[in-house]
């Protein structure tokens, strides 16, 4: 997976952030999921990560809705680990959660590698010092 220039939400000096995804659709978005689906606990806009997140319970088991703050990429897993997340597929459907690109875990569970991708010099610094686990570990990230 290509990843692009912002996604981590780190910039380099004198460049200007990307705007953020509307929290307030993404908010919405997880209380359609919650009617159909799962009982919704809370949404989150954490100031230390660059993802938005849905955190859903059904039958004792978690459920999180991971959105990353610059681009409409979506994703699940079932636990919010520092920078060590496993990303699962569900098997929903998911039409309810509107323009977001659903990444498979296939994808995000992948290890990252250097030749293929589009960040800045500060990302791949920040890369190499915190040494995330995997493409969505870097995706959606707490690095503060």
């Amino acid at each position: 997976m290509l990843l692009k220039r912002g996604i981590t939400g780190f910039f380099d000096k004198g460049v200007c952030p990307l705007d953020e995804n509307n929290y307030k659709v993404f908010k919405q978005a997880c209380y359609s999921f919650h009617m159909d689906f799962w009982n919704l606990n809370n949404v989150c806009d954490p100031d230390n990560t660059n993802y938005f997140y849905g955190h859903f319970t059904s039958n004792r088991q978690d459920l999180y809705i991971l959105l990353n703050k610059y681009y409409p990429i979506a994703a699940f897993t079932n636990e919010l680990t520092m920078n060590k997340k496993t990303f699962i597929d569900i098997s929903e459907n998911l039409y309810i959660l509107g323009n977001y690109d659903i990444v498979r875990a296939e994808i995000l569970n992948a290890a990252f590698t250097y030749s293929e991708h589009n960040l800045s010099k500060a990302e791949l610094h920040q890369i190499k010092y915190w040494n995330p686990t995997s493409i969505g570990n870097i995706i959606f990230n707490e690095w503060d």
